[in-house]
């Protein structure tokens, strides 16, 4: 059984799967804050807000597929979510690190990751 705050994340992130962008941006804090990465960034970049991630997920890379949920552990309000893109055939393999944080039903905050460990030490996960 998940905790609230793992159901709102695997519900926006399924939302976004199933091409659903309304339904994600339901989940999502009007001022949500993001931290991400693109290829080759060595700091993470910053956006604000639903329509500025809803502009970031629209300019996912090409080539790419969308990024499917691999893991999500929840640790109070925090939670780990590891996301799975592919590219190419044979298939290359990307993993995507994001802690969600969660307050009053709704993602106010993503962090973006390196690595797995990073994303389980943000999330307050031993």
């Amino acid at each position: 059984m998940c905790n609230l705050s793992e159901w709102v994340v695997r519900s926006a992130y399924l939302a976004y799967e199933r091409d659903d962008m309304a339904g994600m941006l339901d989940l999502v804090a009007p001022d949500l804050e993001w931290t991400y990465y693109t290829s080759g960034d060595t700091a993470p970049l910053r956006c604000q807000g639903r329509d500025a991630i809803e502009t970031a997920l629209q300019r996912w890379p090409a080539g790419w597929s969308k990024p499917e949920l691999e893991e999500v552990v929840a640790s109070g309000d925090e939670v780990m979510v590891v996301l799975r893109a592919r590219n190419g055939s044979p298939a290359t393999v990307r993993r995507i690190f994001t802690v969600a944080t969660v307050q009053d039903g709704r993602i106010v905050a993503l962090r973006a990751c390196r690595d797995r460990d990073e994303a389980r030490a943000h999330a307050g996960l031993r």
